[in-house]
This record gives C-alpha cells, structure tokens and sequence, in this order.
C-alpha cells in the first residue's frame, strides 16, 4: 500500500472563488485507486487545511500548514502539488530532496519560467525521483484509441495536427501535449510563433498569458503542429484537436469528450472509446509507475516537452524569426515583453 498526501488543498469546490480545487481532485483520485492511502494534506491557508481533513475523514493531526513538517511526520510514498505555478519548483524540490517520497505528481503549468520547469526534470532525475505532471488528458481511453487509429494507419499518413484553445501555457498545453501523444513524442525541431497582448491578461496573479496566439512546429518525422489560440482558435472550428492524414482526419473534443474520423471511404463517423475518468487514469498510472519498469505517459519530460513549445512560441514572438530546439533560456519571455515595455498591454 502506497501512501499519498496532497500539498495545496485549496478551498472547496462549493466554495465561491477562483480556480479549480485541484487537490480534491486529486484526492478523489486517489480515493478511486487500488493500493494507495490518502494520508496527509498541506496548504497555507489554516481554513482550507481543516476543510480538507474533514472532507476525506482524515485524522485531525494529518492536515499541515507547514509541508515540510508534513513531510517528515507522515513520509508519504507519492505526493501531488496542487499550488499555483510559481510555487512548483520549491515544493517539488523539497519532495524529491526527501528520503521517503518516491513520486511527485505536479499540476501543470510546470513553472512560470521554463528554466525553473527544466531544472524540475533535472533535479527528480537527480534525486531518482518519478516526476510526472498532471497533462491528465493523454491518459483518456479516448486519446488512446485516437493514437492507434492513427499509428496504424487509419487516415494514412499523418501530416499535421491543429491545436486550438483559449490560450497557450494554462489551457492549451492539454492540447499540445495531445500533439505530441498522437505524434509518437517524438523531438520538435524548431518552432515559428506570434503572440498579441492588446492587454494585461494573467492567471495566479503573476503568469501572464497572450490574447492571442498563431504557433507553427516541426517534427522529426516531417509532421507539423499549428497552435491558434484567443480569438483564433475559430480556425481550427470547434475541435480542439485535428489529426489530418494523407487519407482522412480525425477530429477531438476534449470538452465533448467526443472524437470522430473521417475517410475517403465514409463520412464522418464516431469514434468510441471507454467513459474511464482521465484524471483517475493519470493518478492510477502515478501509483503503477512506482512499482513497474516502465516510465508512466505523463512523466516530467513529457510535461517539458509540451512546455517547450509554449515557450518556444514566445520565444519566437520575442526573437522575431524561428527557434531552433532545444531551447536554450531560462526565462518566460512573455513576461520579459510585457515587463520591457516591448510588448505593452494597450490603454
């Protein structure tokens, strides 16, 4: 039996406030998975700690306020960080620093910089510590079944994929990483971006994210990525995701939950797929990694992966001209723009 704690439990869902109280979720997670025992939580907020023991009856003395004092009284087996972004590397850190953990699951966005989101892999690497990020959608039945229709040749020879979603770091890099799922996770070899900030638009109170956005990438096998995000994602119509072959397409809606292929053959045709929860699927693959040879599909470098586009696409907005992978900063060369005065939000 694993043991399992949560550090950002957030408010409640039924609370009124902003955000998504993904420490509950996670937390129901690993409630619905075999072989693993919520017991812990941390946060820094002494009135969400005391909610979140009482929600899951855990006892009383398991709720913290101080994560590394969590950490030395419980010595949980995996721990999930649910914080905000820019407090990801610091708390991974501690965890993978700790003699009794032996898996960190972190929320995505990695970081706000994509140094400190190379230096997470790097360090968990490190330390041997399993890292994987909760890019929950590539575990669904139904990204699966997207894949192997498309690696066995279902729609011929895959040729691009479109991506669309409000914005590129907080919700388009479910999106991306999808991208690079379907694609094989094979390396990118250079990226072209342009990005609009007509005005201040920021997520967690400090990660600024553009209104609009048109990203174009490479693959080692000759496949493409085209990203459009704000007011452009109208490009890519309603799907989220569009996998275009030499002899078909199959369209994703991550917010349907609803996939469907077209081919020379047929019309469009639905694609079915188990209902299985991706989130439980992500957390279960949490727990199987730490007893099996094989590195789970949400791991930190897959995470990296996906992160590295978005900030390649920034990157190129800010260089004005491609990017050539790997990427070599350690900045977030949005926030660079906007703070320069080189990209200011207008009046």
């Amino acid at each position: 039996m694993s043991t399992v704690a949560i550090i950002g439990t957030g408010p409640p869902p039924d609370a009124d406030h902003e955000g998504y109280s993904m420490g509950y979720r996670h937390a129901d997670s690993y409630r619905a998975t075999e072989g693993v025992e919520l017991v812990a939580c941390a946060d820094v907020v002494e009135e969400h700690v005391a909610a979140f023991v009482a929600a899951y009856d855990l006892d009383p003395q398991a709720g913290y306020t101080d994560h590394v004092r969590m950490l030395d009284e419980t010595e949980p087996d995996i721990v999930s960080v649910c914080t905000p972004p820019a407090t990801h590397f610091e708390l991974v850190a501690d965890c993978a620093r700790h003699n009794a953990v032996g898996a960190v699951h972190c929320e995505k966005p990695m970081a706000v910089t994509f140094g400190r989101s190379r230096r997470m892999v790097e360090l968990c690497e490190a330390e041997g510590i399993q890292l994987t990020i909760n890019v929950q959608n590539r575990c669904s039945e139904l990204a699966h079944r997207v894949k192997e229709l498309v690696t066995d040749g279902t729609i011929g020879e895959l040729e691009r994929i479109e991506v669309a979603r409000h914005d590129l770091l907080q919700t388009g890099i479910h999106h991306i990483d999808l991208a690079n799922y379907v694609a094989g996770d094979t390396a990118v070899e250079w990226v072209l971006g342009q990005i609009d900030y007509p005005e201040e638009s920021v997520w967690y109170t400090d990660m600024h994210t553009e209104s609009q956005s048109l990203g174009l990438w490479r693959y080692a096998t000759g496949v493409h990525g085209l990203a459009t995000t704000g007011n452009g994602q109208a490009a890519v119509g309603t799907a989220t995701n569009r996998f275009i072959g030499t002899e078909g397409r199959i369209e994703l809606s991550l917010a349907a939950h609803e996939a469907r292929i077209r081919t020379p053959d047929a019309g469009w045709e639905t694609i079915e797929a188990g209902d299985t929860s991706p989130q439980n699927r992500a957390v279960r693959f949490v727990a199987e990694g730490l007893d099996g040879p094989a590195e789970p599909i949400h791991s930190g470098a897959v995470g990296l992966a996906a992160t590295e586009i978005v900030f390649s696409i920034w990157e190129s907005a800010r260089r004005r001209g491609r990017v050539d992978l790997p990427l070599e900063i350690s900045d977030n060369p949005l926030q660079d723009m906007v703070e320069s005065d080189a990209l200011p939000p207008g009046p």
